[in-house]
């Protein structure tokens, strides 16, 4: 078989001419001055079997240990390796389907900055986001119609899959090919900007013409990122009886996980980590200091305050010396022993549990979660669970609880393997406890200014926080959250959502599906209809948050597909 090393020889070769081109893109209703009539071209030209392209073929390159390894993985397709395409995903069908009107961008074709944390977060074949040269792509829909098949294309999705694709084919006019995909452009730090902007389709255009044109290197913008989270400044202000420490400028970066350690009365470590490096400042302070602090989140900015008491009620004249670090995060889970301060049954299968470390404080992000373990008979047995709030209203503040303190809100199965162990831990019994893990990141959807919430079971625990903070932010206009149950038995915390209805923006329905003959409330399961009945019609500014077991999750998915809510507008945690 003669090797072909281009499309203009495939032409030779094959005998097609600009005639039979023509003809062919007639027939489809293509203009040959169009941007879809230079994709036809390219791509009708292409050979069906091997091409092998002069420029990437015995491609090699070196990894960090110096040893060569060919060049066989690709984040759209390996051009070496196709797949047989099932009928009706060709090209020009490809061609069609944008032209449809059909939303391919998945964002309402309204083009936004997305960070990295936000585009990994987009892995999923029905949910793939996928970034080349700075621009972000939304390729769910091209899933079926990827010649080198679905596998190929999902190495790259979530992430920046640049260099994977300039290892395979860079030759290939992907701009064309993904000119109504675009979801805007990568973001290396973690600001993000959301705002709807008008001219959608010529801002995509010029997202897309900028990619080729960009001067500054990758290395050169993680430079700047880097930079940027390096001059994060810390500072203070005083009484006489305590001393505030905090950062300013902080609400530029999103998703910060605050971790605290007290060294002695006068030493503390300050942790924060960003999405790809931890700041560690160490103060030495100018005098002693009780510990715990107190602490407030203005959730407008994001500012967080830590408050300390002073020992001795002067004035000082200096808040004292630290020294700045940083380093690169880290997937490395790390353990805490925490004491249970109180274990407070919710209901007859849920408890509250107030835990608490010495000489430490975490906040860890709303929506993120923890793993919990116990050595149980000599086996080390672990689960994940979400912290939540210590109260939505203060009089239901969780008993015991300090700021240092986790609260836990987690349900006793007769058959699990950790939750009989850990709800039946009294006070001052102890539990270790991960670091927090996940990364989720709440601010992704602070554009939205309607909430719809459904859980499940213990899916509740992670809305909690989220309530909290959509409550103190002036932009959100109304939260709506329907709360699915077995039974009246598996219910727990509904008299403290119905004290924090009272400010009128929190709206909440329990249903339950196995209810007793005493029950007021609604009854049923989740469907369109009823969907359709709490939540009204679909709408650009609302969101809808998921978590409950998997069986839920997808009932609420399709559910919410069949009545036209788009993938970009929700999020499903895992229960």
């Amino acid at each position: 078989m003669k090797k072909i090393s281009s499309p203009e020889e495939y032409k030779e070769e094959s005998g097609m001419d600009e005639i039979d081109l023509q003809d062919k893109m007639k027939m489809i209703g293509v203009k040959s001055s169009s941007p879809t009539s230079l994709l036809a071209r390219n791509t009708l030209l292409l050979p069906s079997g091997v091409v092998n392209v002069k420029q990437l073929s015995n491609v090699s390159s070196t990894n960090d240990t110096g040893s060569s390894t060919k060049s066989s993985s690709s984040a759209t397709g390996n051009p070496r390796n196709k797949t047989s395409l099932a009928p009706g995903h060709s090209v020009m069908d490809w061609i069609r389907l944008g032209n449809s009107g059909v939303d391919l961008t998945g964002v309402g074709g309204i083009p936004r900055t997305v960070t990295l944390t936000e585009l990994a977060n987009h892995n999923k074949k029905n949910d793939a986001w996928i970034a080349i040269r700075g621009i972000v792509f939304n390729v769910s829909h091209y899933m079926d119609f990827h010649p080198g098949g679905i596998d190929e294309l999902m190495k790259g999705v979530g992430k920046d899959a640049t260099k994977l694709f300039d290892k395979v084919h860079a030759w290939v006019n992907y701009q064309s090919l993904l000119q109504k995909c675009v979801v805007g452009r990568l973001c290396r730090s973690s600001i993000s900007n959301t705002s709807k902007t008008n001219g959608k389709s010529s801002i995509a255009n010029d997202l897309l013409k900028s990619c080729t044109t960009q001067s500054t290197s990758e290395e050169e913008k993680e430079k700047e990122t880097n930079d940027g989270v390096s001059k994060i400044k810390m500072d203070w202000r005083q009484t006489t009886n305590t001393i505030t420490l905090f950062y300013q400028s902080i609400n530029d970066y999103q998703g910060i996980y605050y971790r605290l350690s007290r060294i002695n009365d006068t030493k503390l470590v300050f942790n924060l980590s960003f999405e790809k490096n931890i700041v560690t400042h160490e103060l030495e302070l100018a005098g002693e200091i009780e510990w715990p602090p107190t602490w407030s989140r203005n959730y407008e900015n994001m500012e967080i305050d830590f408050t300390f008491r002073k020992k001795d009620k002067i004035v000082w004249k200096t808040q004292g010396n630290y020294t700045m670090s940083r380093e690169p995060i880290t997937n490395k889970r790390t353990y805490k022993g925490y004491k249970v301060l109180t274990n407070t049954p919710l209901c007859k299968l849920v408890h509250l549990l107030v835990l608490r470390a010495k000489d430490s404080l975490e906040l860890i992000p709303i929506g993120r979660h923890l793993e919990a373990k116990i050595n149980i008979a000599g086996v080390e047995v672990s689960r994940y669970y979400t912290p939540v709030p210590p109260y939505l209203h203060p009089e239901d503040t969780a008993p015991n609880y300090t700021s240092d303190c986790i609260c836990l809100m987690i349900k006793r199965y007769e058959d699990g393997a950790l939750s009989p162990s850990i709800t039946a831990l009294k006070s001052s019994e102890s539990v270790m406890l991960s670091n927090g893990l996940g990364n989720f990141i709440v601010e992704t959807f602070d554009r939205f200014t309607d909430i719809h919430m459904l859980a499940a079971g213990t899916g509740l625990t992670v809305m909690l926080g989220i309530i909290q903070r959509s409550l103190a932010r002036r932009h959100v206009k109304s939260i709506n959250l329907l709360n699915f149950n077995k039974d009246e038995d598996n219910m727990f915390y509904a008299e403290q959502l119905e004290r924090a209805c009272n400010t009128n923006k929190l709206k909440v329905t329990h249903i339950l599906s196995q209810a007793g003959e005493l029950w007021n409330g609604r009854r049923g399961s989740i469907s369109d209809e009823l969907l359709k009945e709490l939540m009204g019609n679909y709408s650009p500014d609302s969101c809808v948050f998921l978590c409950g077991p998997k069986g839920f999750l997808d009932s609420a998915k399709k559910c919410l597909r069949n009545l036209k809510w788009e993938s970009y507008q929700i999020h499903e945690f895992d229960d």
